[in-house]
């Protein structure tokens, strides 16, 4: 055929055999990886490196939720203050803002010119928590804040600050109460419990 070209005499004809080498040398160094890995001192690293790994993934849980494990389990609290020694943290009552709330309350003049709020405050959770603080917002005609208040728990004079689970707490306080201008504006209250 005339329009076929005569092959040049110095092209190269691929080499199958050298290929075929490096193929197979290209196989022996990934079984020589596989074998590293399958080492039984290898096997015995990565083993206590997962072991350690999910120690401290379980410390880290326990240091985290420490207060729930504390409050469902009171039984373990005191190997949680073991662990919690060298970590330099504390153990503390369990706070959910979800679970309590305020059932009852009442803002009211007393004969002296004082002021009484009473309010009950519950637990709506199966395990004990800790009592919250309560802000308390006199209002006016218009509903804006006049005065704001927190009390925090040693202002109720409870015999501890916990609630075991599902109970309540009433508590009673007295205060008075100056205004620059006249009492007289004072004619709502808003209470919020919360956990500073």
């Amino acid at each position: 055929d005339p329009e076929r070209q005569p092959m040049k005499e110095d092209a190269k004809i691929p080499e199958f055999e050298s290929d075929a080498e490096l193929a197979e040398a290209a196989f022996l160094r990934d079984k020589g990886r596989r074998s590293y890995w399958n080492k039984p001192i290898m096997r015995m690293i990565l083993q206590f490196l997962s072991w350690a790994l999910l120690l401290g993934l379980a410390g880290q849980i326990v240091f985290q939720e420490r207060n729930r494990i504390a409050s469902i389990q009171p039984g373990i609290k005191p190997l949680l203050q073991v662990f919690c020694i060298p970590l330099k943290c504390s153990l503390t009552a369990l706070q959910e803002k979800k679970s309590v709330s305020i059932d009852s309350a009442s803002f009211s003049k007393t004969a002296g010119g004082s002021y009484r709020l009473n309010f009950t405050l519950k637990n709506k959770s199966n395990v004990t928590l800790a009592i919250p603080a309560i802000e308390l917002t006199l209002t006016d005609l218009q509903d804006q804040a006049v005065l704001r208040r927190v009390f925090l728990s040693p202002d109720f004079a409870f015999k501890s600050d916990t609630m075991a689970a599902d109970a309540e707490r009433s508590a009673s306080l007295v205060m008075s109460i100056h205004l620059a201008g006249s009492v007289q504006q004072i004619v709502g209250y808003r209470l919020y419990a919360f956990y500073p």
